[in-house]
């Protein structure tokens, strides 16, 4: 009796599953639901679901790929199909709502607000421009044919490869001594001599495009480039070990050169003073080149005492009237 109960019970589980996983596949398929007379929009709905779907799978791997930041070269499929239904749904212009409006005018222009066009005009401007993504790739559009390419630049190729030549010579030296790369980074120097051709070959091809005007990387490279060069440096402490050397040449080189100079001054000033030691003057210690002076101006002058005349033209030379000290 209980055995066919529990069939019993087992069986209407299993058709009442049934039956609502095949009206939740109905709703799905059937959206818009077109009988409904308050939805007057359903026949546009289905566009908006996939709409959405398109939309969410850009922001799922934009997401996943955001530490560090490297949509561009990691989502280019997924913007390509999200602008390839995004140009679709502004041109449903054979498709009407129950009010008679196009879905294309439903869906942008018909309410106060477009989420859709909201949520696309910040997926194209706040991350896929924000990223410098058209520095890296670009495409041929054709979205009339639903056949749009990719195409990368070359510069992000040519630093592809250096990365990648970087990187292999990184993995093959693990794979023989793997203690080269451990947690206590014992052996980490092995990599900085081994590997130090191509990652500054990799850092040199890097400069020279950073340093180019007018010329740019995206941020995928730029953020691979980051997290490349604090590897280098701040986890296998290669820059530490050649940074160290290249500072004391440096300024061994530098002191050099100054006590050089020194020297060659004072030779020269020796060589043009005749060989004789130069004896320098202090002037603190002369006494006044002018002498006092005899008479002193009166306090007690007037200004009638001072007599000021115009000076009269002659053909040699002019004379001039100065003041006169008169005794009272």
């Amino acid at each position: 009796m209980l055995n066919s109960l529990s069939r019993i019970l087992l069986s209407s589980i299993l058709i009442f599953s049934v039956l609502s996983r095949e009206k939740q596949n109905f709703t799905r398929d059937s959206a818009p639901i077109t009988d409904d007379p308050w939805d007057l929009d359903g026949p546009c709905q289905k566009y908006v679901e996939k709409f959405a779907m398109v939309q969410s799978d850009m922001v799922a791997c934009a997401t996943n790929w955001s530490i560090p930041p490297k949509v561009c070269t990691n989502c280019f499929q997924n913007y390509i199909n999200f602008k390839q239904y995004e140009y679709e749904t502004k041109n449903l212009n054979n498709v009407y709502s129950l009010d008679n409006r196009t879905c294309t005018q439903v869906i942008y222009d018909n309410y106060l607000l477009s989420y859709s066009s909201d949520i696309s005009t910040a997926l194209t401007s706040k991350i896929w421009e924000k990223s410098r993504c058209d520095s890296c790739i670009t495409f041929d559009w054709k979205f009339a044919e639903n056949k749009t390419t990719p195409l990368f630049i070359e510069r992000t190729l040519v630093f592809q490869n250096y990365l990648y030549e970087w990187r292999n010579c990184i993995v093959n030296y693990t794979s023989v001594d793997a203690e080269i790369i451990d947690h206590n980074l014992s052996n980490a120097s092995k990599i900085c001599n081994l590997c130090k051709t191509p990652f500054d070959e990799l850092y040199g091809y890097y400069w020279k495009i950073y340093t180019t005007p007018d010329v740019d990387f995206c941020v995928d490279v730029e953020t691979t480039m980051n997290d490349t060069i604090h590897l280098w440096d701040d986890v296998w402490k290669c820059a530490e070990k050649q940074d160290r050397n290249r500072d004391l040449f440096g300024i061994m080189i530098t002191f050099g050169t100054l006590v050089l100079l020194t020297a060659l001054f004072y030779a020269a000033s020796y060589i043009q003073g005749g060989g004789q030691t130069r004896n320098l003057v202090r002037y603190s210690r002369l006494s006044d080149p002018r002498g006092q002076r005899s008479r002193l101006l009166s306090s007690g002058m007037s200004d009638a005492d001072l007599v000021h005349r115009v000076p009269l033209p002659t053909t040699s030379t002019q004379v001039y009237n100065i003041p006169i000290h008169q005794t009272r």
